[in-house]
């Protein structure tokens, strides 16, 4: 049985720093949300392959609810709704702060993503970041032009646009929609501020603990330079489709807030 919470046992800012984390400013990675040195190149096909294999007919409807933890001390819940045609799709994820760190700060975040289901995965069309009902920040990708729309508040800017850029909903859904085909890869993110570049490794397998149990997943994370203490990683997992079961997101300080899945369902239309 995990230890009672006390109002003295939460850190100064961690109720700020919680929220943070829900929005995503803090890791520098996404969303969300690897090959390491020692791995063994059979082992990596492996990975490929069993992913590859179960990826296939992902549902066109996925609810999936998260507990957001630093340590043993619950501060969030997350709620998403995936939908696809196999043409196109739309994403609504939710956030929220809960217990202790609702009453230091109370946050409600939604972001929202729309595009299309290509050959290569997931290709964002707009995206949409709303605080506590509030529009903040948003994005409109034009793929014909290569250029991005990104309003910041009252900020508005053009900007190039690279091939593989998700934002911040729609990038840890793609490994749903294409393979691992690499031990490597690079990925560019928005959050419509800023795009940003990204190297990601792909770990290995791995088994988490989850409220619905044991799950065997595939370990997916960002490669942080020197000097960058702000990590990012993301488990998939391979008896769900690739979707993503668990996200840790790591502040410079070491502080890491954990998304962890409690549940997930396929809602028939």
């Amino acid at each position: 049985m995990r230890p009672a919470v006390t109002f003295s046992r939460v850190p100064a800012g961690l109720a700020q720093r919680c929220a943070a984390s829900l929005i995503g400013e803090r890791a520098g990675g996404g969303i969300g949300h690897f090959f390491c040195a020692g791995m063994k190149p059979v082992l990596y096909l492996l990975c490929v392959l069993v992913a590859s294999a179960v990826s296939a007919a992902v549902p066109e409807s996925v609810e999936i609810t998260y507990r957001v933890s630093v340590g043993s001390l619950k501060v969030g819940e997350g709620h998403d709704v995936m939908q696809h045609d196999g043409r196109t799709y739309s994403l609504v994820s939710e956030s929220k702060t809960v217990g202790l760190a609702a009453l230091f700060y109370r946050l409600n975040l939604t972001r929202r993503s729309t595009g299309k289901v290509t050959a290569n995965g997931l290709r964002p069309d707009s995206f949409a970041e709303l605080r506590n009902g509030k529009p903040k920040r948003s994005a409109r990708f034009d793929w014909d032009k290569r250029t991005a729309v990104l309003v910041d508040g009252d900020n508005e800017q053009t900007v190039s646009l690279p091939e593989d850029t998700w934002d911040q909903a729609s990038f840890a859904y793609n490994f749903a929609f294409t393979d691992l085909q690499k031990a490597t890869f690079q990925v560019n993110l928005t959050d419509g501020r800023r795009i940003q570049h990204y190297d990601y490794v792909v770990v290995g397998k791995e088994t988490i603990d989850t409220e619905m149990g044991r799950l065997e997943t595939i370990h997916v994370k960002k490669v942080q330079p020197p000097g960058d203490k702000r990590g990012f990683d993301s488990w998939i997992s391979l008896a769900h489709h690739n979707l993503p079961v668990r996200i840790r997101i790591t502040e410079k300080d070491g502080t890491a807030f954990d998304s962890v899945v409690a549940k997930i369902a396929y809602p028939s239309k």
